[in-house]
């Protein structure tokens, strides 16, 4: 079994999912009481690529979440934050969003899991 500590915190595979699955639903539940946060991500996500040394710097991920935010509604995020399918949690593995919030918002969102 693969170990990682974290603050202090040995954190196996499954305490690791555990606690992204948790954060991306904190996340949906910030959507759905402010759905204006969709635009926040895709600003800050456009504002990380456009600082990008190159555009051969950013990455696949970078730009399917770019699509998935200027496209998609903030339901239809939620509903990708919280479906179980194949390609919901593809996406949710490489998503963005954690590393797109401000200090004390990342805080509000991973509060409280382990």
């Amino acid at each position: 079994m693969t170990t990682i500590l974290v603050n202090e915190v040995v954190m196996n595979y499954g305490n690791i999912h555990s606690w992204s699955v948790n954060v991306d639903r904190r996340i949906a539940l910030a959507l759905r009481r402010d759905p204006k946060l969709l635009g926040v991500f895709e600003r800050r996500l456009r504002s990380k690529m456009a600082t990008a040394r190159s555009a051969a710097a950013v990455g696949d991920d970078d730009w399917e979440w770019y699509v998935i935010l200027t496209l998609s509604s903030p339901l239809q995020v939620i509903q990708l934050l919280e479906d179980s399918s194949e390609q919901a949690t593809r996406l949710r593995k490489t998503s963005p969003l954690l590393s797109l919030l401000s200090d004390s918002e990342a805080a509000n969102c991973s509060a409280s899991v382990p």
